[in-house]
């Protein structure tokens, strides 16, 4: 039996009967404890770790399309909701790729040992002293030196290394065309912009893949009411709400995201790499059958809108995903 003392709300002193205050709002909770626990509440009020997130997890992975079937029929306290969900996914998925992220990085290996590691033995000459032929082709000594003049310090010093990689590098007979149109000094911001980008990617390749990976959540996020957008479109007689549409695109991506982050838990080479590519896979049967089971169509209806649905996502998220390879540093 509570005292009068512990039912009296340490806020506002009036009676509090239940968990909560009547008179202002305020729980009965008291953060005065060990942190453990305080971590732990955190953590079960923000990704409602109970018995609801298995629940969900398990419509989700081995039911596709069961769980949005069960929004729709506004069966949701048994569930996560669908924004915690995506946030514990999205959360989730950047722990394990700043963890063990390294998808892409042997392609990536291949182009900086041949376009970067063999220039370190190569060229060593100041380019603005001492030209070599290739740029003393330029139409004068002046336009390069120019070139070099209006980029910032760090892209000077990073347009100087590519200069003095081997000739037939890409990078360094980009950066040399662009350098002879006399591009930095006329372009506008936007085109400075990207070229100051261009730089920084032709300097080190590596960085294309970490900022896919890490700029992907992003993009997909951005474009989750486009997809939606789209489901609704292939499915119209279906006459669902848009929003309908919505929370199926929702949890479309999340399962994605965490295939994703499983993925990302296997080994590089052997096994571990035929293990990645499954998971990678497993995405696009996964769509095709979530699309059946919620849309309630036949399996050849199915698969032909689930691959317009990719194909149309497809053209909007490529380009989002490269953009952000330049719009990131």
């Amino acid at each position: 039996m509570m005292t009068a003392a512990e039912r009296a709300c340490a806020n506002c002193g009036h009676e509090r009967p239940e968990s909560f205050c009547p008179q202002c709002g305020q729980s009965d909770r008291h953060y005065a404890r060990s942190l453990g626990s305080v971590v732990l509440e955190f953590l079960r009020e923000m990704f409602e770790l109970d018995s609801r997130l298995f629940r969900t997890l398990r419509l989700l992975f081995f039911k596709p399309g069961s769980l949005t079937r069960e929004f729709s029929r506004n069966r949701r306290v048994s569930f996560v909701s669908p924004v915690r969900l995506y946030i514990f996914a999205s959360f989730l998925f950047f722990l394990v790729l700043s963890l063990f992220g390294n998808l892409g990085e042997a392609f990536v290996r291949g182009m900086a040992d041949e376009d970067l590691a063999d220039a370190a033995d190569e060229i060593r000459v100041n380019v603005v002293t001492q030209p070599s032929d290739s740029l003393a082709q330029l139409s004068t000594e002046e336009r390069l030196a120019d070139f070099r003049a209006v980029l910032p310090p760090e892209q000077r010093r990073k347009a100087d290394d590519i200069l003095r990689r081997p000739e037939d590098s890409l990078g360094r007979r980009a950066l040399l065309a662009v350098a002879q149109s006399g591009g930095a000094a006329e372009t506008n911001w936007i085109g400075r912009f990207f070229l100051l980008s261009g730089i920084d990617i032709a300097h080190d390749p590596s960085v294309i893949p970490r900022r896919l990976l890490a700029n992907m959540p992003i993009a997909m996020f951005c474009l989750l009411p486009f997809l939606g957008l789209i489901l609704a479109v292939f499915n119209l007689r279906k006459k669902r709400f848009y929003v309908e549409h919505l929370v199926f695109a929702i949890h479309v991506q999340t399962f994605t995201f965490l295939i994703y982050a499983i993925a990302l838990l296997f080994p590089e080479g052997g096994a571990g790499s035929w293990a990645r590519a499954g998971f990678l896979l497993i995405q696009y049967p996964y769509f095709v059958i979530a699309v059946r089971r919620y849309y309630e169509n036949g399996w050849i209806l199915s698969v032909a809108k689930s691959v317009g649905v990719y194909v149309l996502y497809s053209m909007a998220l490529l380009p989002a995903s490269i953009l952000s390879i330049f719009v990131t540093g």
